[in-house]
């Protein structure tokens, strides 16, 4: 089954369900850094956040299990991806730089490409060529051409480039699976959050994974609660609900709208800087996102053929 046999006639609700959406991922970090700011482990905090979102689900899924269960192996994979891909753009946003991890995020068309040319044999294309360049070379302006090699050099690095090719998987499954009820899918995919968040908080180079702090609860609850219902359910209802019902390319073109929210708030409420090279390099790999989709909508011969 296509992604247009799911379509309704008018693309205007499911477009603006993902224009919303990124503005909530484009803030996502606030929450997550105001709840360690008020006195919480940001590891407890955000792990107790997803958990809370799964109890309130629960009721649901108990009246509802088997019809749950009917929706078989392509919920359960797009529910493990997208969870993976939520806790590690979380945890990244966490530990390192809001900018760099949402960049390396969107950097999911290079290493794409390159993946599916060594490990698939796929055809480099000339359109493949154009989004590879771009993206790298969006990558070393905003590392630094002086720096050395061009990779991550942080475990919040790997995880935003992790998180980009997890949310690929996600959103093919999501497609497939697009006659399923959304909160059908949202109760799976919140199974696994919590878990997964909690873990990759154990990786090296994370802040303690602590406790709860006596009295934290008094001044920081309301960040708690508001991750859980003002973030973490709206944003996956409307990613889901949009990503149901168009297809890929227009969604990536629209979730690039992510990219500008993340940068300006960081740089508005951070100490973080947004120069000129922090906006060619975001340029150069917003550019790389347009040229894959746009590329597939036009066949172009391999290289060499």
């Amino acid at each position: 089954m296509t992604p247009s046999d799911h379509r309704s006639p008018s693309d205007l609700a499911p477009t603006a369900a993902i224009v919303a959406s990124t503005f909530m991922w484009g803030t996502l970090w606030i929450p997550l850094r105001q709840m360690n700011a008020a006195g919480l482990g940001e590891a407890f905090a955000s792990t107790a956040s997803f958990a809370l979102c799964l109890l309130l689900l629960l009721p649901f899924a108990l009246a509802r299990w088997r019809r749950i269960l009917e929706g078989g192996w392509p919920v359960l994979i797009a529910g493990l991806f997208m969870a993976l891909a939520i806790a590690l753009y979380a945890e990244g946003m966490v530990r390192g730089q809001v900018a760099r991890v949402i960049l390396l995020f969107y950097l999911t068309p290079v290493w794409s490409s390159l993946l599916g040319r060594a490990m698939l044999g796929e055809p480099i294309t000339s359109r493949r060529v154009a989004t590879i360049l771009l993206g790298l070379s969006g990558m070393l302006v905003i590392f630094g051409i002086d720096a050395g090699i061009p990779l991550p050099r942080s475990a919040a690095d790997w995880m935003g480039l992790a998180a980009g090719m997890t949310w690929a998987v996600s959103m093919v499954y999501v497609n497939r699976t697009a006659e399923r009820p959304i909160l059908d899918r949202i109760f799976v995919q919140f199974i696994f959050l919590a878990p997964a968040f909690y873990l990759l908080t154990l990786i090296p180079g994370a802040r303690e994974v602590a406790s709860m702090a006596s009295g934290a609860l008094g001044t920081a609850w309301f960040w708690l609660i508001a991750f859980a219902l003002l973030w973490m359910l709206p944003v996956v209802w409307l990613s889901m609900f949009g990503g149901s019902r168009l297809d890929p390319g227009r969604v990536a073109i629209f979730l690039m709208l992510e990219i500008v929210v993340g940068l300006t708030s960081a740089a508005l409420l951070t100490d973080e800087t947004l120069g000129p090279r922090e906006l060619l390099g975001a340029g150069l790999i917003m550019s790389a996102t347009l040229a894959e989709v746009f590329g597939q909508r036009r066949a172009r011969p391999a290289l060499g053929d």
